[in-house]
């Protein structure tokens, strides 16, 4: 009886694991994705926060309702996107600093930096918390 119930979980476990990757790899098919990214801000970097962003693209054919999505870093640092669209073909860049959000720039109106400048990962979710996209790397500086 043992046998069975490990082998049941184990089923079980595969099943639930085969559908968060199809979960993942719809959301992927909406064709958002981080695109670049800019993890060190000019120096004096906590006076230049709006040099310290994160790209993200439409390479889709349709507008993409950003709304309730998040982005996120490794130190669960997160932004929650306002009621936001993104036009097809279009790019936005969230930069840490604050600034007037528009259709090209969102701010998430901090302070201070969130992303580590040796290298840190982005994660940017839908508003159900899948994964959309992720970015792992090093600082580019611009």
């Amino acid at each position: 009886m043992t046998n069975k119930r490990m082998l049941s979980g184990a089923l079980i476990a595969l099943a639930l694991l085969l559908m968060s990757g199809t979960l993942v790899q719809g959301a992927e098919a909406i064709g958002v994705a981080i695109t670049n990214v800019n993890f060190a801000a000019p120096s004096p970097e906590n006076e230049n926060l709006e040099g310290e962003w994160v790209e993200i693209t439409n390479k889709d054919t349709a507008p993409q309702s950003l709304t309730g999505w998040t982005l996120e870093d490794e130190g669960n640092h997160t932004y929650t996107f306002p009621e936001f669209s993104l036009n097809a073909g279009a790019s936005v860049k969230v930069h840490t600093g604050e600034g007037a959000d528009t259709a090209r720039d969102l701010y998430w109106d901090r302070s201070t930096s969130v992303w580590n400048n040796g290298g840190d990962v982005a994660t940017l979710k839908d508003a159900s918390g899948n994964i959309v996209s992720s970015y792992s790397g090093g600082a580019k500086e611009e």
